[in-house]
């Protein structure tokens, strides 16, 4: 007969296993029920898919929150849909440097952050290959937050369309049935072409040209080497004709030295000239001025030689006079000379 179990050990054992279960989450879940949290919601526009219950909430890079929540609302005076993302942030990964009013409680801090440096959400791949998505947060956005309007008392923080629905709206907005035809009607062109034998023909005026271009590249390498030769000539006749100048500069500049000396020679010897001859030409200056003064002193007015000097001119002009009355009486009778004065 088997033994009853004891309902006290089961009991025990359910609870030990309900308490490492409980214990389990709270560590794989990074206890994160502990955290505090500033809840937040945002409108994304367009699909969120990729987007689930979990995902991670980052800013730069850097994981501050978690999805909570993610629903479909139908707005009936719209007639369209709305899709509430819900997501906690962990204020206590954000840390404050430097002094300021930051005394301000999480949620106060978070919606300045919307309103004053333009906190936007966008929808970011977290992979490529699992198509998994999360959201990031980011600053900077100008213009006016548009809001539509949260709920539950959480804050709403407006959302910023997503490279995937850029590039799903340029999509729309192309019309694959004329692209449909552009490509058809070009593969047509394309085969017409091909057809028409234009093509065969270029090839063939191109194997001409290249045929053209190899006896022209031919005839200059023909012509090359012979022009090389001289220019290799008429540099050697440059090179000699420099050694030629040069050696009949070197000889030019020794002549031009040769003559510099000479010349200051020539000025050191006429230095020594000038001074001797200087004081030569003085001395014969001041003879010639007392000469001249002793002749100004000689024909003084009232000096014996001035004085004997208009005696003189006065005899002179005197017996000039009798020889001018001489020569007018002999003009008027020559016969005195042979009779004599009657």
């Amino acid at each position: 007969m088997s033994k009853q179990a004891n309902p006290t050990v089961i009991g025990g054992f359910v609870l030990g296993a309900l308490a490492l279960v409980v214990a389990g989450i709270l560590i794989f879940s990074s206890a994160a029920w502990f955290k505090q949290r500033v809840a937040i919601v945002t409108y994304f526009p367009g699909s969120v898919q990729g987007l689930a219950v979990g995902a991670e909430v980052q800013f730069q890079g850097v994981r501050i929150g978690q999805v909570t929540g993610i629903k479909v609302n139908y707005v009936s005076e719209e007639n369209g849909f709305r899709i509430p993302v819900a997501y906690d942030i962990w204020p206590d990964t954000i840390g404050v440097i430097g002094a300021g009013n930051w005394e301000l409680d999480a949620r106060t801090f978070a919606q300045r952050l919307v309103t004053e440096r333009g906190l936007r959400a966008t929808l970011e791949p977290v992979s490529l290959l699992t198509g998994q998505y999360m959201v990031s947060l980011s600053l900077g956005t100008t213009g006016p937050p548009h809001y539509l309007g949260a709920t539950d008392g959480a804050i709403e923080i407006p959302a910023v369309e997503s490279t995937r629905e850029r590039v799903l709206g340029m999509l729309q907005n192309v019309s694959l049935d004329e692209l449909a035809e552009e490509f058809t009607g070009t593969l047509r062109a394309l085969r017409e072409v091909l057809a028409s034998g234009t093509i065969q023909a270029l090839i063939t005026h191109a194997d001409e040209s290249a045929e053209h271009i190899g006896k022209l590249v031919g005839t200059i390498d023909a012509e090359v080497k012979p022009l090389a030769e001289r220019i290799d000539g008429t540099l050697g006749d440059y090179a000699r004709l420099a050694q030629t100048l040069s050696a009949r500069i070197d000889r030019l500049a020794d002549r031009s030295e040769a003559a510099a000396a000479a010349l200051e020679r020539l000025a050191r010897h006429l230095d020594d000239k000038v001074d001797p001859l200087s004081a030569s030409a003085t001395a014969s200056l001041g003879q010639t001025e007392r000469t001249l003064a002793a002749a100004q002193g000689l024909l003084a007015k009232g000096s014996d030689l001035r004085v004997g000097i208009d005696q003189l001119l006065q005899s002179a002009t005197s017996a000039a006079k009798s020889l001018r009355n001489l020569a007018d009486y002999l003009e008027r009778h020559p016969e005195a000379l042979l009779q004599g004065k009657r």
